[in-house]
């Protein structure tokens, strides 16, 4: 849960600062704070109980696919098909890292 938590108030202060940086400058700054400190927060209690590698790699993944989704819909950022390769590659790699137990 507090993965979930954590990745949920990384896209949201993410997403606020998109939102918000050109009407209100400051709420846009505040906005990312505070996602990232709530965000870091939630991430270092999930560490307890997850391998901190993997935490990361879903954090990191999932955010980066649900901030970049969030951005086409509702920026009308362009996402051709190069960058959606590039996406894919970024978290594909990951994932792939996180894979290897070094065994």
């Amino acid at each position: 849960m507090y993965l979930f938590a954590g990745i949920l108030s990384e896209v949201a202060g993410t997403t606020g600062m998109r939102a918000l940086v050109f009407s209100h400058p400051m709420l846009s700054q505040a906005s990312a704070t505070i996602g990232i400190v709530i965000s870091y927060f939630c991430v270092s209690r999930a560490v307890e109980k997850i391998p901190m590698g993997i935490a990361y790699a879903i954090w990191s993944g999932v955010g980066t696919g649900a901030i970049s989704l969030l951005s086409v819909f509702f920026f009308s950022e362009i996402m051709p098909p190069l960058k959606i390769l590039g996406l894919v590659f970024v978290i594909w790699g990951m994932a792939v890292i996180n894979l290897d137990k070094g065994d």
